[in-house]
């Protein structure tokens, strides 16, 4: 093995040169791969994390937008929200979907790709639930009660006050008869009670007031009552009387179940159906939707969080080895250069010391020691030999 003192200056320069370029060249590779490191991580935040989370909440925003604009569709009818709701699933909620199809391929998380699956089975329900409120909403079949009153309740009690108010008057012709007062006064209760009882119920079936309901069932009740007065007094009355009074109780008889199923209808939940589905179907698959939803951002929020925290370990690596290199290459040239000098300096000065003592005369026996082989090794073998001729030739 060749020693560091033996080596030529030449050599030693370039050792040390070659040290540093060694060092060099180490930092150089190390900070490519940890740069190329970080790259690949930082991609996977840029093209997969971020983007993953956005579509969530895409996706969220979307549901929250189009269940809001059905709620508006429901109760104002305005074709506004329609339009918004079909935006909502245009630009928000279908796009969300297509985002994560395509960045599923790249999800590590199996967990991730079957809630995928899960979603895209939740939002065609959902979608489904949404279409057919809509077009219940605005239509005849939403309001059940409504339809039992405008079609059936509201054309016989029209037919039935009618037939009253002609039987009054047939019965104001006979002023005299105490019976026909009787009479009069029967029918003009039972008309206003029958009258009564719808129009409170109608009240009801708008404002869902339970006043009114009890109300409406009171002058059904009334109206019974008078009707059974009414059945108690029929051998009073002649035959076309009692052909009259006999249609009328049969019209009655169909009115009360009308009355009544309105009645029931509205107290119940299906009373708007457009609002029973909403509840029912549409707000609780969107819920489910949520929570699937929210799984999957905690998920990525954690994924997000490991690769950022690679990444600062990384960086503050990249950074320490920066610095250790630096040192230890700062310490190696110094290390290199002091002896790099000393082997030089230190012989060069001991022949200048011998050259001078020679120019004042002084023929020494002392001679240079030779503790290298190379340039200054053989500068030193060369004094000495001159020295050793010069002692010679004065000698003799």
């Amino acid at each position: 093995m060749v020693n560091f003192k033996d080596m030529t200056i030449g050599k030693k320069v370039g050792l040390g040169f070659g040290v540093i370029v060694f060092i060099l060249m180490g930092v150089i590779l190390l900070v490519i791969q940890q740069v190329k490191t970080m790259e690949i991580v930082t991609k996977r935040v840029v093209e997969l994390r971020t983007p993953t989370a956005h579509a969530s909440l895409m996706m969220l925003n979307g549901i929250n937008h189009s269940l809001a604009s059905l709620r508006g569709w429901i109760l104002l009818g305005d074709p506004k929200f329609k339009k918004e709701r079909s935006i909502a699933w245009e630009d928000q909620i279908n796009p969300s979907l297509t985002l994560m199809h395509d960045l599923a391929p790249k999800w590590v998380d199996l967990e991730n790709k079957t809630r995928l699956k899960l979603i895209e089975a939740e939002i065609n329900i959902f979608k489904a639930a949404q279409k057919k409120i809509e077009d219940i909403a605005k239509s005849s079949e939403n309001s059940p009660a409504q339809k039992i009153l405008f079609s059936q309740a509201e054309p016989l009690e029209k037919f039935i006050v009618d037939t009253l108010s002609n039987m009054i008057h047939l019965g104001m012709k006979d002023n005299n008869s105490v019976k026909n007062k009787r009479l009069i006064e029967l029918l003009a209760n039972i008309e206003t009670t029958i009258s009564l009882s719808l129009e409170r119920a109608d009240e009801f079936l708008l404002s869902g007031e339970e006043e009114f309901k009890k109300e409406s069932l009171e002058n059904w009740r009334k109206n019974s009552d008078y009707m059974q007065e009414l059945k108690k007094s029929l051998k009073s009355f002649n035959k076309e009387q009692l052909k009259n009074i006999e249609f009328l109780q049969t019209k009655v008889n169909e009115f009360g179940p009308l009355l009544k199923e309105i009645i029931r209808i509205r107290s119940g939940e299906k009373w708007n159906l457009a609002n029973y589905y909403l509840k029912t179907e549409a707000a609780p698959v969107a819920f489910r939707i949520k929570g699937i939803l929210k799984d999957l951002t905690s998920g990525q929020e954690k994924l997000l969080e490991n690769d950022v925290k690679e990444i600062s370990q990384k960086t503050h690596y990249l950074i320490v080895l920066l610095v250790a290199l630096f040192f230890s290459a700062v310490l190696i040239s110094g290390v290199l250069a002091a002896n790099i000098a000393r082997t030089i300096s230190e012989p060069i000065l001991e022949v200048c010391y011998m050259a001078d003592e020679l120019a004042h005369g002084n023929i020494t026996e002392k001679r240079l020691p030779v503790n290298c082989q190379g340039e200054v090794g053989s500068l030193s073998q060369s004094f000495n030999r001159l020295l050793d001729r010069l002692q010679k030739e004065k000698s003799e």
